[in-house]
């Protein structure tokens, strides 16, 4: 697997099987707005009554936190495990804690030829290792990618996914991890939604989706909007605005508050309405947030976070690919320079 092969998912997934899930997620009530964001120009969405125009922004000042380089490869993906564990995706995937990283070879048989282009995520299992997941296209065929880290090396892990770990050509994609619930799906087939109590199964429908994980409801990404699924398929719960964005790259989703990216727009979803943000971070390709008032954003020209207020950038090397974190306290970069780890500054000398 090629370092320019790998592509980012910008999803969170691992697992295998999920019992009777919750009907489809729908907007709350509105609740009050986090904060202002920069730039904000109002977006009408059906129902939704029309906002004034934001005031423009005041730069503000970076954020005086810690940047440490954990890794100096290419990183299209992280994964976030239990305790201390990380991974990361390069041409070679790396598995650590806070002990520090180390590689984990792929064998010959899992990597892809020069010409194939591989689109992945990493993420930890519920058993606390990792699983690489995606789509790997070979000139015009897709094929399933769902590798599984055992204590003798990779191989290939299909039979932890039932009938969609099948030769059928068509890639994976979904979301894995210790939290409740796992998805895994294949675009004209199904997707398997897995709890601890069991798993069920849902209509995958016909395009691919950017999903993410948040307050245990599963959020799915396409241009017409964001969806929750249940066992009846995917149901749009917050409508695209109207004009509608170009085509979305990158989402973080709640019941009542989104952000959406597309080309060097940021597209913000509070109080019912939709309002376009310039782009701090140029095109943006990742998001994290640990809630609504405390979002990080990753894309070509770095990284910034977002309070509820404002942006401010982190004096980090861009571009950068993908976002990850455990906490406000913990946050994962990964880019065409690295793997960074950004927290509190430290007080005194080192």
């Amino acid at each position: 697997m090629s370092a320019r092969a790998i592509g980012a998912l910008g999803l969170v997934l691992a697992g295998c099987a999920a019992a009777a899930s919750a009907p489809p997620a729908r907007p709350a009530p509105p609740r009050p707005s986090a904060g202002t964001p920069l730039s904000a120009t109002p977006v009408a969405v059906p129902g939704a009554a029309a906002k004034p125009p934001v005031p423009g922004p005041v730069a503000p000042e970076p954020l005086p936190l810690e940047v440490t380089q954990v890794l100096t490869v290419p990183v299209s993906a992280i994964g976030i495990g239990e305790g201390t564990r990380v991974a990361a995706l390069s041409e070679t995937p790396y598995v650590g804690d806070a002990r520090g990283l180390h590689a984990l070879p792929l064998p010959p048989a899992l990597r892809g030829k020069p010409s194939d282009v591989d689109q992945a995520g990493i993420f930890f299992g519920r058993d606390n290792e990792p699983r690489v997941m995606g789509t790997r296209r070979s000139g015009s065929a897709e094929m399933p990618i769902y590798w599984r880290h055992l204590p003798n090396g990779w191989r290939d892990g299909r039979e932890e996914i039932g009938q969609l770990g099948g030769p059928v050509p068509s890639g994976l994609w979904g979301v894995l991890g210790s939290a409740d619930p796992e998805l895994v799906c294949r675009v004209g087939a199904q997707c398997i939604i897995k709890r601890t109590s069991g798993w069920t199964s849902a209509p995958a429908g016909s395009v691919v989706r950017s999903v993410t994980l948040q307050e245990r409801v599963l959020w799915g990404l396409d241009p017409s909007g964001i969806a929750g699924i249940d066992a009846h398929g995917w149901a749009l719960a917050i409508p695209a605005p109207n004009p509608a964005w170009p085509t979305p790259r990158a989402f973080w989703a709640t019941r009542g508050e989104a952000w959406v990216s597309a080309e060097e727009r940021l597209f913000h979803y509070s109080e019912g309405t939709w309002r376009v943000v310039t782009s701090p971070v140029g095109e943006a390709w990742s998001f994290w947030g640990a809630r609504a008032g405390s979002i990080w954003v990753a894309g070509s020209r770095g990284a910034a976070h977002f309070d509820g207020h404002e942006f401010r950038l982190l004096k980090v090397s861009g571009p950068l690919r993908v976002v990850q974190g455990r906490s406000d306290a913990e946050v994962w970069l990964g880019g065409d320079a690295g793997l960074f780890r950004v927290g509190p500054a430290r007080e005194g000398p080192p």
